[in-house]
């Protein structure tokens, strides 16, 4: 029996998650409208050429696919915040982050993962949540992706590039066409193939079935568990790369400076430092254990018990009957 904690009110700051989940999506758009605007100058969209009106095209199919993305996102996270007790939040929280984080957040998965810990496992299974939603996804997203760059490339062009220019292999243009389109219709396949096995309320107990279903579904699970592995260890791997970025930039702003100046340029680049490799630290941390609880043998992510929230609660309600 699931006790219920929450005694009437909650200590989750579920108003700023999802405020951080409706700002994220404001940025998606605004960058959306900023690139559309500064791709339709006679000096991308408007030009002669081709590579460039392709590449043009592509970056706005991909950020078309990205604001997709973070409107589902926001979606499916809000839904699950107006719904869920505190305890299953918690419970749940690493899984909830691999959709934000999914979209670059920051503030949501650090919200997630900074919430007070009790003894509990997650209620979702990690595998088909993530095929679901992931599917769902990629599914819309990659439709929209297919359309939209067709559409602006060619429609762009004024007419001299026709669809099997597009995707003709012997030019480079064409071979970003035909590697763009390929890769929108096998992500279409798989994401309606995910969300169509994993759609059902019951697709957890149809996925641990011996039979030729639960075996599908147990492969579909994995590759979109390995999907969502590969872009935190990107994350991860970009965080690196940034703050190795930041030491080498740090270095060379201490040695703009000479005399008193330079003190205080020391003093700057190392607090610059220390910040990121406090940041990095943070990041690679917190998505190890979002990859450790995806990829967790019975499927179930552990919360160990640190007992913040009874702690409070207990001593809310002794002053109450005092």
């Amino acid at each position: 029996m699931v006790t219920n904690r929450n005694y009437g009110r909650s200590y989750i700051n579920r108003g700023f998650i999802k405020f951080a989940q409706i700002l994220g999506t404001f940025v998606t758009t605004l960058i959306l409208v900023f690139t559309i605007y500064f791709f339709a100058s006679s000096s991308y969209l408007g030009s002669s050429d081709s590579e460039l009106i392709i590449t043009s095209s592509l970056i706005i199919g991909i950020e078309i696919y990205f604001l997709w993305k973070s409107l589902y996102s926001a979606y499916v996270i809000i839904s699950y915040l107006n719904s869920a007790t505190d305890e299953e939040i918690i419970a749940n929280r690493y899984i909830l982050a691999v959709l934000s984080v999914g979209v670059g957040g920051i503030i949501t998965p650090f919200i997630l993962t900074s919430l007070p810990n009790i003894e509990t496992e997650s209620s979702l299974n990690p595998r088909a949540f993530l095929a679901k939603h992931l599917g769902f996804t990629m599914l819309i997203g990659f439709a929209l992706f297919l359309v939209s760059f067709v559409s602006i490339a060619l429609t762009s062009s004024g007419g001299y590039i026709s669809f099997e220019n597009l995707i003709a292999t012997d030019t480079s243009y064409g071979l970003i066409g035909f590697l763009a389109i390929t890769i929108s219709i096998v992500g279409f396949l798989i994401g309606t193939l995910g969300y169509g096995l994993f759609a059902r309320k019951n697709s957890s107990q149809l996925m641990k079935e011996k039979n030729l279903q639960g075996y599908m579904m147990q492969v579909i699970g994995v590759i979109f568990t390995l999907i969502a592995t590969v872009e935190l260890i990107v994350l991860i791997i970009m965080s690196i790369i940034r703050l190795i970025m930041v030491v080498f930039n740090s270095i060379r702003y201490m040695n703009r400076y000479e005399g008193f100046l330079k003190v205080f340029a020391i003093m700057f680049a190392f607090s610059r430092i220390g910040f990121e490799i406090w940041y990095v630290t943070w990041i690679v941390s917190m998505y190890s254990k979002i990859i450790s609880g995806l990829w967790a043998k019975d499927q179930v992510i552990k919360i160990n018990n640190f007992e913040k929230v009874d702690d409070i609660r207990r001593e809310e309600q002794n002053a109450a009957t005092r």
